[in-house]
């Protein structure tokens, strides 16, 4: 990653490049859907490794990030199509249309981390915004004006903190000296209450819990999976790279239910749910970046990829 941490103008570097294209590229031509395309990393490499009848849509909420994809896919012409919208809502932007394989990336990118006015980071000061694109909640209106409780259950549900209540008291605190509005005062009020060797990670944590909160990350996962199922064409994959344990649970259950037949107690002398499997699983346990690839790029240490085929 470099740049100007203010600007945002930085490169992004995307994670599992070789195991996205391995698990997607099935030598069939026909449309490809990237929900998170970002600064258009993945899209490159499947478009590059993909046969010439291929085409893309690309979606994203960051309208940033968008700009940068135009450039990056510029050389493929009207192969890709990019819009600005929520996964959430992939099919209603496909348009009807069925797809060979879709991606997400649940990550967020080096682009908007870098760029100290989103307010993504604990290590420069900024808005405490962490909106990814419009539509998003505000987390300052959070920090501002909901209960101890609330501001605690979100640390907890959404960060796994489980310091939630400890530093949602300490939120409170903070805000009757004046609104949190900078991610500077958020860090401060974190940092009073954190145990000194695990500053780092808690921080991490709660920032996390409030990014997912502010974009309804979680919920737009929920909608998008059935979704994905109804697009894919028979042999069509979906891969989904996550990075916490709430995203790759959630994937996990989804495709591990959907690759399951008859569900019928075992004592049943035949099967009257009539039950047969939508999905087969590629990635019985997930993919996870090498040794080299984290070590060149630090934003790749948790990501997890899974993927699955329809049948």
């Amino acid at each position: 990653m470099s740049g100007d941490p203010g600007s945002g103008h930085v490169r992004h570097t995307p994670v599992l490049v070789e195991a996205v294209v391995r698990v997607m590229m099935t030598g069939q031509s026909g449309l490809f859907i990237d929900g998170t395309v970002g600064t258009g990393g993945h899209s490159a490499a499947l478009l590059e490794s993909g046969p010439a009848g291929m085409s893309l849509l690309g979606i994203d909420r960051d309208p940033a990030a968008l700009d940068e994809a135009r450039t990056r896919l510029a050389p493929y012409g009207d192969r890709v199509t990019l819009v600005q919208g929520d996964f959430a809502e992939v099919e209603r932007i496909a348009g009807g249309r069925e797809c060979r394989g879709i991606l997400l990336d649940l990550g967020i990118s080096s682009l908007q981390i870098a760029d100290r006015r989103r307010g993504f980071s604990y290590l420069e000061d900024g808005p405490l915004d962490m909106a990814m694109g419009p539509g998003g909640r505000s987390v300052a209106d959070l920090l501002g004006t909901a209960g101890e409780a609330e501001i605690a259950r979100v640390i907890r549900e959404y960060g796994e903190e489980r310091g939630s209540r400890r530093i949602a008291a300490e939120i409170v605190r903070e805000r009757r000296r004046g609104p949190i509005e900078r991610t500077g005062r958020l860090r401060e009020a974190v940092e009073r209450v954190s145990h000194p060797a695990r500053i780092i990670p808690t921080l991490a944590r709660v920032f996390q819990a409030l990014r997912i909160w502010a974009n309804r990350e979680l919920e737009a996962l929920q909608a998008f999976l059935p979704q994905a199922l109804r697009l894919c064409v028979p042999g069509g994959r979906i891969a989904i790279i996550s990075y916490h344990s709430l995203e790759d649970r959630m994937v996990k259950q989804f495709f591990r239910g959907e690759s399951q037949g008859c569900q019928c107690p075992p004592d049943f002398p035949r099967c009257i749910c009539g039950r047969t499997p939508t999905l087969r699983l590629l990635t019985r346990r997930p993919l996870t970046p090498d040794a080299a690839e984290k070590d060149s790029n630090p934003r790749a240490r948790s990501a997890r990829l899974r993927a699955a085929e329809r049948m």
